[in-house]
């Protein structure tokens, strides 16, 4: 879908213009998906801070009791139960990004496709988010993250895995990690009915770090190139930067909350559903690196169980 020049009001996404179903995971070659923002859309988006200020009353985290993960809770791993992160395969969004280093401003291109491929962790099948990092047409970084919802609708994260590459040619492997592999622990990446103050943990991963996260607001108004939502919510993660959601669409938009060091921001330019070919060559990308796992995090994925598709 191409941007829009002004705001609009809230609601599910228009069928797309386009959908090409062969582009999806050619790194080599420019996306097709790639609007051309207008400058007004571009720069209406509102502060973070000014836009989402979270509450500070303390509140337990809403997962308190996340170390007693019961696959029992489970059911299907796909599907809308989830209004603010949607599960359904072959949906594809393109996020225009940059990050500060410095006095530098570095752009590049997310793309993120809900995969057919599920994969046992823990007990619990998660399906296969698929998250391509684009830097002037080539693949300069994949990441693997394995979700699945509960029964009352939260979105559970249960592991991921991150290849870096350079002309693209792999370089290494980083971020790994399964929950119940090595003492890591699943967590709660999206409430089913979130409320603002609501702390939470999204993952618990020993070594590495535990990525904690509060709600900011509920019912804000957000702008992005793809349009404007007035019922959006913001979370707060880490208390480094805001994450911004929208009902039937997902993750729209990402701003820092700090002016020091590196400064990432994304935000959502384009959102298709896949055609069966392009949904069959974005789960076949999805299965190959979780196959190079097994060797490249071999620690973590060795003797986990491989992926497959629905």
């Amino acid at each position: 879908m191409v941007a829009l020049a002004g705001c609009t009001t809230a609601g599910p996404p228009q069928p797309p213009v386009s959908a090409d179903p062969t582009a999806v995971t050619s790194p080599s070659s420019p996306s097709p998906l790639t609007p051309t923002p207008s400058s007004s859309a571009a720069s209406t988006p509102a502060r973070a801070s000014t836009a989402a200020s979270p509450s500070r009353t303390p509140t337990q985290p809403v997962n308190a009791d996340y170390e007693n993960f019961d696959p029992d809770n489970f059911g299907e791993p796909t599907g809308a139960r989830n209004r603010w992160l949607p599960l359904v395969p072959g949906s594809q969004s393109l996020r225009d990004g940059s990050i500060v280093r410095g006095s530098r401003r570095l752009h590049h291109e997310r793309r993120l496709t809900l995969t057919d491929v599920v994969k046992e962790i823990d007990g619990v099948r998660a399906v296969v988010l698929l998250d391509q990092d684009i830097d002037a047409g080539q693949n300069g970084e994949t990441a693997l993250d394995y979700l699945a919802q509960d029964k009352s609708g939260n979105v559970w994260y249960l592991g991921s895995y991150t290849e870096i590459y350079e002309g693209g040619q792999f370089v290494n492997a980083r971020d790994a990690w399964l929950a119940g592999v090595r003492e890591a622990s699943a967590g709660v990446l999206m409430l089913a009915a979130p409320k603002e103050g609501m702390r939470y943990v999204e993952a618990d991963i020993p070594g590495q770090e535990t990525i904690r996260a509060e709600v900011a607001k509920v019912g804000a108004r957000k702008c992005v190139p793809f349009r404007c939502f007035t019922q959006a919510l913001s979370v707060l993660e880490d208390g480094s930067e805001f994450k911004f959601y929208a009902p039937g669409v997902g993750h729209i938009a990402t701003e820092p909350d700090y002016s020091g060091g590196e400064q990432e921001k994304e935000a959502l330019v384009n959102v298709i559903q896949l055609s069966p070919r392009g949904l069959a060559e974005a789960s076949k990308e999805a299965l190959r690196l979780d196959r190079h796992a097994h060797t490249a995090a071999k620690r973590i994925f060795g003797k986990s169980k491989p992926a497959k598709r629905m």
